[in-house]
């Protein structure tokens, strides 16, 4: 029986950003956002830069060890002939047993959920059903063969079953934590077994996803990167993910919280990482091989 043996070279470059700064900076920032009453193009920015935040990228009730997709946050993925209905952000996650597209859809922080009567708001109805329309697009098994092929769904997730999973972020804490009639209702607002409601005080940035990049889908399992993160790393544990996703370079030299030295360590060391992934036969991967 043949043994699988190291097939890669790391070599030291110039360190990244520390995760834990990374982490403290992206909740900080997130605060700082917050206390301005952002406008919601300013939220959805803020976070198409900083995916930490985005929750989602593990499994519902059970946290699964598993990566994302590619290990990346999809930005307003479409869903062919829904028209305006379209998710803001999208996880694809899996455990062993099942795989989860995990729609996401963001509102301007300052909405109400209640009237002053205590019943749901006109504009968090309208939030409410745009999950009901996602679902409805997900039960018709020609929609979820469409989907797989769209975002290039791998065969091992395929092999397991398929569960939708929708988070609504919407609202304050400010609204409804001092008035126990209003936490309780809001209780009862997203009880499905698939859906769930977040507020946008719950988001902290989780630090075992700061290699997310953020991506838009170009069709056939294709990707381009929009952002990538400045603790950004090279190994072998994510270098299968650099064969899917297009205009890494840039998204490097775009972000301002890289050094220029370690942009150039790591645009040197991407095609070196793609080749090794692209090359058949076992890998064997020893643990924390980061560059």
């Amino acid at each position: 029986m043949s043994r699988l043996s190291i097939t890669y070279e790391l070599v030291p470059g110039p360190p990244g950003m520390p995760n834990d700064e990374y982490v403290a900076l992206c909740n900080q920032r997130y605060r700082e956002l917050l206390a301005g009453d952002p406008e919601e193009p300013k939220v959805q920015d803020f976070l198409e830069r900083h995916p930490c935040l985005v929750p989602g990228h593990s499994t519902p009730s059970a946290r699964s060890g598993h990566m994302p997709l590619h290990c990346s946050l999809i930005m307003q993925p479409k869903l062919e002939g829904l028209g305006k209905y379209i998710p803001d952000f999208m996880w694809v996650s899996t455990h062993s047993g099942a795989w989860f597209p995990t729609l996401i859809e963001i509102e301007k922080p300052d909405k109400k959920i209640f009237n002053k009567d205590g019943t749901p708001s006109a504009h968090f109805n309208r939030a409410r059903n745009q999950l009901n329309q996602w679902r409805s697009w997900f039960d018709d098994p020609t929609n979820q063969l469409l989907f797989s092929q769209q975002y290039g769904i791998p065969d091992y997730m395929l092999a397991r079953s398929m569960q939708l999973h929708m988070i609504l972020i919407y609202g304050r804490r400010s609204e409804f934590e001092n008035d126990r009639r209003l936490t309780r209702q809001r209780g009862t607002l997203l009880t499905g077994h698939d859906e769930e409601l977040v507020s946008f005080d719950a988001l902290q940035a989780d630090g075992d996803i700061t290699q997310a990049f953020t991506v838009k889908a170009l069709g056939h399992g294709q990707y381009q990167a929009v952002n990538v993160p400045p603790v950004l790393s090279t190994g072998p544990d994510l270098a299968e993910r650099l064969l899917s996703i297009k205009g890494i370079a840039e998204a490097i030299d775009k972000n301002p919280d890289i050094a220029e030295e370690r942009k150039t360590f790591l645009k040197q060391r991407i095609p070196y990482w793609q080749e090794w992934a692209s090359t058949p036969g076992g890998k064997l991967i020893e643990p924390n091989s980061v560059e």
